[in-house]
């Protein structure tokens, strides 16, 4: 299967690197998630490429090679951008941003998926109201009440020692990259609870990372920048987090 990959590059220079991961409930992905917010990145001095990866039945494990493919493709120049070393990061929304929460905790012994398509970790990961836990409870003891992505990604049979392995929430390490996570505390769709998991496993773990949750806000909002200013903010929240790991343009 060919790779759907489509770049948005700013120039011909070599520049910190961003793969946008749209959401959908690995059913369909959501446009208003892909070029405008690839568009966005653009305006802050940054390469993005959006990546269309495998839906449907049983996606797994083609959604991770996917993503693992497009992270090779991205640091070997073939995706047609010049990536700036050490400077590659993911973004993802939703069942999105459980792939780019895969990645980011990525490793050659996911179940199910060929250890040779590993390609290492991306350097960032930009998790917005991501799905963290597959489990039919999160961290082992609060109901999970988002099965969707679960059931489309693995199937109705899948079992507890998968839905375990594919769940980033449980998958942190000391290896993870610098993350940046926001979310609605009434989204509907993917509940709060799921970024606030991976959050904790983080600081249980010692590891720095941003996170913002606001008051109001319904799920799939993407850049928020007409419905919901209040929200819009993660865009300028995000680009200052952003500069602080040194994520700076060329001049």
């Amino acid at each position: 299967m060919p790779l759907d990959l489509i770049p948005y590059p700013v120039d011909d220079s070599a520049r910190p690197t961003i793969m946008v991961l749209p959401g959908g409930g690995y059913q369909h992905l959501a446009d208003h998630e892909g070029e405008p917010v690839a568009h966005w990145l653009n305006s802050l001095g940054l390469h993005a490429a959006v990546l269309r990866y495998a839906l449907g039945e049983d996606a797994h494990p083609q959604a991770l090679v996917d993503g693992r493919n497009g992270l090779r493709a991205l640091r070997s120049g073939r995706a047609g951008l010049a990536v700036e070393r050490d400077r590659l990061g993911v973004l993802g929304f939703s069942a999105g941003g459980h792939l780019a929460a895969m990645l980011a905790t990525d490793s050659p012994d996911v179940m199910g998926a060929p250890s040779l398509s590993y390609a290492g970790r991306p350097d960032a990961a930009i998790l917005c109201y991501p799905v963290t836990d597959l489990r039919e409870a999160l961290d082992g003891r609060i109901p999970n009440l988002h099965r969707g992505s679960a059931r489309t990604l693995l199937g109705e049979d899948a079992s507890a020692e998968l839905l375990l392995d594919l769940s980033p929430a449980a998958r942190v390490d000391e290896d993870i990259p610098p993350c940046f996570f926001w979310t609605t505390s009434d989204d509907e769709g993917v509940p709060a609870l799921h970024s606030l998991e991976m959050m904790t496993a983080l600081a249980v773990a010692g590891i720095p990372f941003e996170a913002h949750v606001f008051r109001h806000g319904r799920h799939g909002l993407g850049l928020a920048t007409e419905e919901e200013p209040a929200v819009a903010q993660w865009q300028r929240l995000c680009a200052t987090w952003l500069a602080g790991l040194g994520w700076n343009p060329p001049a």
